[in-house]
């Protein structure tokens, strides 16, 4: 499975790409891949524990609106894009949880949003995933992140 989940991320980033400019490199690539691996394992769209987050990527509804109305709302190729994919502006978080290529962009969104460029080795990735979307607060740490990206 873990190859196929892969190979969707490559294709809905060349897609993003092509619709939108947003660069598909093996480390965007990498990094959705490794934060999926992390959050979830590919096994759970919605937090274990009852908690709000879905997806493979594990977003919070309030992220998710965060993302959408404070970054896609305002860049009409990614809306498009997104529409291409399925998304309902009205039911945003049943999309992410249920779409795959929805949740994929969402991550990559995230990302987007930092200012400094995407790391290339996996200890920086997983690092800067720490800091940029586990957050300082979150229970995820670098250890996990790299257990759960062994390979």
């Amino acid at each position: 499975m873990n190859k196929e989940i892969k190979d969707i991320i490559e294709e809905v980033l060349g897609k993003l790409e092509k619709a939108t400019g947003i660069r598909k490199t093996k480390e965007a690539v990498s990094l959705i891949y490794e934060t999926g691996n992390t959050e979830t394992g590919y096994r759970h769209l919605v937090q274990m524990g009852g908690g709000p987050a879905v997806s493979f990527f594990q977003l919070e509804p309030a992220t998710i609106y965060d993302i959408f109305n404070n970054y896609v709302e305002y860049r009409q190729p990614l809306v498009e894009v997104l529409i291409e994919f399925g998304l309902d502006p009205m039911n945003l978080e049943f999309c992410v949880k249920t779409n795959i290529a929805i949740a994929i962009c969402m991550c990559r969104f995230h990302y987007r949003r930092v200012p400094s460029p995407i790391p290339k080795t996996k200890k920086e990735r997983a690092e800067y995933w720490k800091k940029h979307y586990n957050s300082e607060l979150g229970k995820g740490t670098v250890e996990h992140y790299l257990k759960s990206n062994k390979k």
